[in-house]
């Protein structure tokens, strides 16, 4: 008899487990699904957060560029355009296997600015990279490379075709006349006929000067039209602008040799090859009001800035 309670009483108990274990789970079920639907939406949000965040994958490297090519004082605007070529000419490298642009460390910033100083030019510099994110230049639908430099000679330079150069379309000659206030706009310097033999004989040591006019010494036989020096003619040996440059340590190939008072006078205009942006320039057109997009229209002639994941370009 007491079996036979014992084993009602037992079963019982186990209907109660499994009638309280469906009233919670009939109770719970729709919280469940809930979680399920709104953890699945949480993850969607979760992959459109990174798709956004992956299109400034190399925000560290682009700002090291970025510090690396630009005077950190300069305007916000030129530093946005720099940090534009800057990222253009990083995907131009990973697509044609190509070298590519330099970068400090922060390590070698840090140490240059100073700390106080280093945490004002790095926000800033982090801001030009993410208003800027995932921008790049493209002409012909093409993904080009951007030449830069410090300053003109008063306008920029074409790249024609010369040789087995290419000609690019969007490296025209332009005024960039704000290039006169700047201190490397004009180097003047003075040597010796003796020193200016002797250096072009230490570059040249097959060279024979019969004559003691420098203008019968050297001559510019070709120039561009921004009146960069590309060719010259030593006595016996014709030599690039870009030679005479690096034997005198000259800033720039926009160059004339004259003789003066017996000395031999080298006037320089300009620091930097001279094609594409001038920076000193697009910092003059950034305190006047212009934007990053109108300097680089400015300086490459019919560009598109693209934005990475989308296919549209900005106006």
């Amino acid at each position: 008899m007491f079996f036979l309670i014992g084993a009602y009483y037992d079963n019982m108990i186990e209907r109660i487990k499994t009638l309280l274990s469906l009233i919670i789970i009939i109770i719970c079920l729709p919280y469940l699904v809930t979680f399920v639907v709104q953890g699945d939406f949480l993850g969607d949000m979760q992959d459109e957060e990174t798709e956004e965040d992956k299109v400034d994958e190399n925000t560290d490297e682009l700002v090291l560029m970025l510090a690396n090519e630009m005077p950190l004082t300069y305007e916000k605007e030129a530093l946005k355009a720099q940090a534009v070529i800057a990222r253009t000419n990083f995907f131009y490298a990973k697509e044609h296997d190509v070298a590519e642009p330099e970068h400090t460390t922060r390590e070698k910033l840090r140490e240059k600015l100073g700390g106080r100083d280093f945490q004002k030019y790095y926000e800033q510099l982090i801001s030009c990279v993410e208003e800027t994110a995932g921008e790049y230049v493209t002409c012909d639908e093409k993904v080009v490379q951007l030449p830069y430099h410090f300053v003109s000679a008063g306008k920029t330079r074409e790249l024609a075709k010369t040789g087995k150069k290419k000609a690019l379309p969007y490296l025209k000659t332009v005024p960039s006349v704000f290039d006169f206030r700047s201190e490397q706009f004009l180097n003047i310097g003075f040597l010796s006929k003796k020193q200016f033999r002797n250096k072009l004989r230490s570059a040249y040591p097959d060279l024979e000067f019969s004559e003691d006019d420098v203008e019968k010494m050297v001559s510019a036989i070709e120039r561009d039209s921004a009146s960069y020096v590309l060719t010259m003619q030593l006595p016996g040996q014709k030599i690039t602008g870009e030679d005479f440059k690096e034997v005198f340590s000259l800033n720039s190939t926009c160059f004339s040799v004259k003789e003066v008072d017996g000395q031999v006078r080298i006037v320089t205009k300009g620091y930097g090859q001279g094609y594409g942006m001038s920076q000193f320039g697009a910092n003059e057109m950034a305190k006047d009001g212009s934007s990053y997009e109108q300097i680089l229209k400015y300086y490459y002639d019919g560009i598109e800035i693209q934005r990475k994941g989308n296919s549209t370009s900005k106006s």
